[in-house]
């Protein structure tokens, strides 16, 4: 079974025949890899975000009187 994660692909071979999971399985399986994909994505997102340098400019202050 071949399955693609955007950039990912992985071949699953099952050798006892046995053992094979079934398509709920595969499925939940898969699921929980895009979830925690889309975690990582976001936590390098919000990392990103907080170490960025933004350019922005303040009201001037009035000193003295």
């Amino acid at each position: 079974m071949t399955v693609h994660i955007g950039k990912l692909t992985s071949e699953v071979t099952v050798l006892d025949a046995d053992t094979m999971l079934s398509q709920a399985q595969i499925e939940r399986i898969v699921s929980l890899v895009l979830q925690r994909l889309e975690e990582r994505a976001r936590e390098a997102r919000r990392t990103q975000a907080a170490t960025a340098l933004h350019r922005q400019a303040s009201k001037p202050t009035r000193t003295g009187g």
